[in-house]
């Protein structure tokens, strides 16, 4: 796994023809990143998050957050590709401090959250999901603002969406992103520190941040 997010790729769990999954890895060309100077609150975002009273954290519920991405209603089975065996492998992966989970709550109640892969100075979001209004996005600002300031170089979200467009996500050609993860690799893969108690704590502080 670790071999693959270095050669700037990422894995999927596909369906074949066969009736069987079998693991592959996938580049894409261009590839969506969320440059970490360019972070961007939507107005409309600036006005509701104070207001939904969220709190965020960091890596206070890996594995909750890891399953609610891999739970999918309506999702047919050859489309699933987070399946439990890729789950283990980013619990594996969370233990060894390589994969991070962000994490929105509302009271108790888990209602948000995003998780990723960390080799050095960068990062990639893997899947995100929302239970609860605005809380996938606060999700995904409240990694971007923790990385940026923890000093990464590469934020990776693989593909764009309408939905992380918003937030500041563009298109780049793939040998420019593998000439950054490069660049962000020069150290090692051993992860940056990233303290959950220096970012963001609430809506309010992530439309500040």
């Amino acid at each position: 796994m670790l071999f693959v997010y270095e050669q700037g790729a990422f894995p999927m769990d596909t369906l074949d023809d066969d009736g069987r999954f079998r693991v592959a890895a996938y580049r894409a060309d261009p590839r969506a990143v969320l440059p970490l100077d360019a972070v961007r609150v939507p107005r409309t975002l600036r006005r509701t998050l104070p207001r939904r009273g969220y709190r965020l954290t960091v890596d206070a519920a890996f594995d909750r957050v890891v399953r609610a991405c891999a739970a999918r209603p309506g999702l047919e089975r050859r489309e699933q590709w987070l399946t439990p065996r890729l789950v283990e492998a980013y619990r594996g992966l969370h233990r060894w401090g390589h994969a991070r989970s962000f994490e929105v709550w509302d009271g108790d109640e888990l209602v948000g959250g995003t998780f990723g892969v960390t080799l050095g100075r960068a990062h990639t979001l893997e899947s995100m999901f929302h239970a609860a209004p605005d809380a996938g996005s606060a999700a995904v600002l409240s990694a971007a603002v923790r990385i940026r300031d923890a000093g990464f170089a590469v934020l990776d979200v693989q593909q764009r969406t309408d939905h992380t467009a918003r937030l500041g996500v563009v298109d780049v050609p793939e040998e420019a992103f593998q000439e950054r993860l490069r660049e962000a690799l020069t150290a090692g893969l051993r992860p940056l520190e990233l303290a959950g108690a220096d970012g963001p704590a609430d809506g309010a502080a992530l439309v500040r941040a």
